[in-house]
């Protein structure tokens, strides 16, 4: 079930009740909390931004809560790029304590299915700047054309071709299996032409 929020000068459609804004602080937090499905092919949250482009650098502060599976340091969560929809769009996620010392990962998702588990996924180069698991960072995407750059907090981490081939769509936020993460202090700036 759909869910329309005010997110600042934002109105976002997130693709659960498990999504809410927090107003009690003195800036707006956009936040998934209670997720505690276990299901890794299709329990992907998603919260799109109301605007619409197709080159776009969005930026926020990210925040990782917990996660829900074995090990709470686990989780992932972060940008959706283009998204069509809550089913289609570009991931790239953030990984505070990822065991194998890569903490950025990307992944194109297709009718809700997010392929962590393919070769594309497994083989590709990942980024490894540190993800703090009890602070906010600050996260951006540059998205222009067929390719995007991401940094965290002003350092490049790398740059890659989009492979869904989504020519426009709306920004966001996505945030993965069995996790909870908070997001304030977005910007969304036009990089068309």
């Amino acid at each position: 079930m759909a869910v329309s929020l005010k997110l600042g000068p934002w109105s976002v459609k997130a693709s659960s009740e498990l999504w809410s804004v927090d107003d009690t602080s003195p800036e707006p937090v956009l936040q998934l909390t209670g997720h505690t499905q276990v299901e890794h092919i299709r329990d992907s949250q998603v919260a799109l931004i109301d605007w619409d482009g197709s080159d776009y650098s969005l930026e926020a502060e990210m925040h990782f809560i917990t996660c829900h599976l074995d090990d709470p340091t686990a989780g992932w969560f972060g940008f959706a790029l283009r998204a069509q929809d809550f089913f289609n769009y570009e991931v790239v996620w953030f990984i505070p304590g990822a065991p194998r010392g890569f903490t950025v990962a990307y992944v194109p998702v297709a009718h809700g299915i997010v392929p962590w588990w393919s070769e594309g996924y497994e083989t590709q180069e990942k980024g490894t700047v540190p993800i703090p698991r009890d602070n906010w960072f600050k996260a951006r995407a540059d998205v222009q054309k067929g390719r995007f750059s991401i940094y965290v907090n002003d350092q490049f981490v790398f740059e890659k071709r989009l492979t869904y081939y989504l020519e426009s769509g709306r920004p966001g936020f996505f945030v993965g299996t069995a996790t909870d993460a908070k997001f304030r202090r977005v910007q969304v700036r036009n990089l068309d032409g």
